[in-house]
């Protein structure tokens, strides 16, 4: 069995709100399609970033990696990525575009075997609870009433993604935490923005509340400055969100000390398998991921199992408001009544694209 065809189609989408106060206009996404002479097609969906167009990830993977993937065998996902990603190191094509091509052949491989991409990977579970991210808001109140309607929809945590001001942001952590209860998973996410004086001082407030984690408060190449902070606190320090290199890079860091966790994802991680290959470096080094968002509702769901095929992480990253960020899926999984997101029932990754909506949004 052989990939023999590799297409691109971009569209567009209202930004959504977690940059909408930094990149203006649209969201561009590329959809990824891979067929093979079975006839079955996988599919990925891939968020550009920055405000670029959707074709910075779509031309990539139509000029770069589809020559290298056609012919290759669809079941063997592993091996399409050890090809394609050889480009990356030397910065010829970006993390992004082989995420892009890697998710869309698990999702291929996966259904050519009628199972789910979370069976393939390991098959552990089929559900997990979820814990809602934030978007940037204005007040301290906002806060508080997003956390709220969090609670009320079963999520077993809350991430804010604060002013990355250090004083608001303690006056923020307290108003969280008086709001949510004792029990309550909290998490804050600093986006890189503190300095070291700043981020000891959040850091003490946020052990003294109780938070779950504490998230990135330092440029993320400062692994000195990471391990310092984690000699100085109890309360878990984490990143390597968006850190460039892939699995080797993480390896370096955490050599260096750097974080007690990991935050992991398909689409920063390339692909599917780039993931496994980060939660091989983890747990080698005796370090546990964390759960970051896929940057699109289809990544998102490939996060999902992935998570659920490999990994004990016990909540999945979905940012809130829901509805903003599932533009080109005709339904995404929610936080049941039960508390857990579960694995839809289709084989790959399970997600029904909304193809009305590509089209009638199509760039390029």
């Amino acid at each position: 069995m052989r990939i023999t065809s590799v297409r691109t189609v971009c569209f567009a989408q209202p930004m959504i709100p977690i940059h909408r106060s930094t990149f203006p206009g649209e969201l561009e996404l590329a959809l990824v399609v891979v067929g093979c002479d079975a006839g079955v097609e996988g599919v990925s969906l891939a968020r550009a970033h920055g405000g670029q167009p959707g074709a910075t990830i779509a031309e990539p993977v139509r000029i770069s990696l589809a020559p290298l993937a056609i012919g290759m065998d669809p079941r063997e996902p592993e091996a399409v990525w050890a090809r394609t990603t050889a480009l990356e190191p030397a910065g010829y094509v970006s993390a992004f575009a082989i995420a892009a091509l890697d998710v869309a052949v698990w999702d291929l491989a996966a259904k050519l075997a009628g199972t789910s991409v979370a069976a393939l990977c390991g098959g552990r579970r089929t559900a997990m609870r979820a814990y809602a991210s934030s978007t940037h808001l204005p007040t301290v109140d906002a806060y508080v009433a997003d956390l709220r309607r969090a609670c009320e929809l079963g999520y077993a945590g809350y991430k804010a993604h604060p002013f990355c001001d250090a004083e608001r942001d303690v006056v923020l952590a307290r108003a969280l935490r008086d709001a949510a209860g004792p029990s309550m998973r909290l998490m804050l996410d600093a986006a890189k923005r503190y300095t070291r004086a700043e981020a000891l001082r959040v850091g003490e407030v946020l052990q003294a509340l109780g938070f779950h984690w504490y998230e990135e408060p330092l440029p993320q190449h400062d692994w000195a400055g990471y391990a310092a902070l984690r000699r100085a606190l109890q309360i878990r320090v984490i990143g390597g969100e968006t850190l460039p290199g892939l699995a080797p890079a993480i390896a370096n860091a955490l050599d260096a000390g750097a974080w007690d966790a990991v935050l992991c994802d398909v689409y920063w991680k390339g692909g599917v398998t780039g993931m496994l290959r980060t939660l091989e470096v983890c747990a080698a080094r005796g370090v546990p991921v964390a759960s970051h968002h896929g940057a699109s509702a289809l990544m998102n769901l490939a996060n999902l199992h992935v998570l659920c095929g490999a990994t004990d992480v016990d909540m999945i990253e979905v940012l809130v408001p829901e509805a903003p960020y599932e533009y080109g899926l005709r339904a995404y999984p929610r936080v049941a009544a039960d508390g857990l997101v579960h694995l839809p029932a289709a084989p790959g990754l399970g997600g029904e694209l909304d193809w009305a909506y590509v089209e009638a949004n199509r760039r390029g």
